[in-house]
């Protein structure tokens, strides 16, 4: 017995550097087995850090083109109040109607009849329309459309129409039938006119939200459970 004692304790070292080198193998094989988990994951890794890159990069150029949109819906803006405060604050139809038939009577129109219509809003500023019936030659209403057209107050031509006149005709040029509508213009006091910055930030910030979600690259799980 004593004999076998000795012979175990004899050969002690060797099974405990043996169970110490098992040991070291399992650390050893967990360990390579773990490495090559990681190194497998590197090229998908490396993939997400590539497509958040770019979309990164995506989201600064995105911020530039919104930058550049706002500064030149600030000057647009600015363009439409500097517009919005030249229009005159009254429209007097008197004073139109004596203005539009004292460049008849001027021309030798005198049987033009200009009638007001009803204002139409148009946003910043509000259109009144006057529509105008006369007769006279080709010259006379070109030389009567110049005259409006010159005019110190803005006013449009919406339409035209010139037909043949009825009645006989005692000179020699032609006269003519006219039927045409012209708008003049006022500042819309009640209006404001929106610079649409708000929506364009509204719209960044949800765009952005939306970029940062989808740009963060998932985490696989190691095996044991781990993260």
């Amino acid at each position: 017995m004593k004999e076998m004692l000795s012979k175990f304790l004899a050969k002690l070292h060797v099974i405990l550097f043996a169970y110490a080198a098992y040991g070291f193998y399992e650390v050893y094989s967990e360990h390579e087995t773990l490495l090559e988990e990681i190194n497998a994951q590197i090229p998908a890794v490396q993939t997400d850090i590539a497509t958040a890159q770019k979309k990164l990069s995506q989201i600064d150029e995105f911020r530039k083109n919104v930058d550049q949109t706002k500064l030149r819906v600030t000057e647009v803006f600015n363009s439409i109040e500097k517009v919005q405060k030249q229009l005159p604050a009254e429209i007097n139809d008197i004073e139109i109607l004596d203005f539009i038939s004292k460049e008849g009577r001027g021309l030798n129109m005198p049987e033009i009849e200009p009638n007001p219509l009803r204002e139409q809003p148009m946003g910043f500023y509000i259109s009144k329309p006057y529509q105008i019936r006369a007769r006279g030659t080709f010259l006379q209403f070109v030389i009567f459309l110049e005259r409006i057209n010159s005019a110190d107050r803005l006013f449009n031509v919406q339409n035209l129409t010139i037909r043949s006149d009825t009645q006989p005709q005692k000179g020699r040029f032609q006269v003519v039938s006219m039927d045409t509508t012209i708008d003049t213009f006022k500042f819309n006091s009640s209006h404001k006119e929106s610079s649409g910055l708000e929506e364009i930030e509204t719209q960044f910030g949800g765009g952005g939200a939306a970029a940062d979600d989808g740009s963060k690259p998932k985490r696989k799980k190691r095996r044991g459970g781990g993260e």
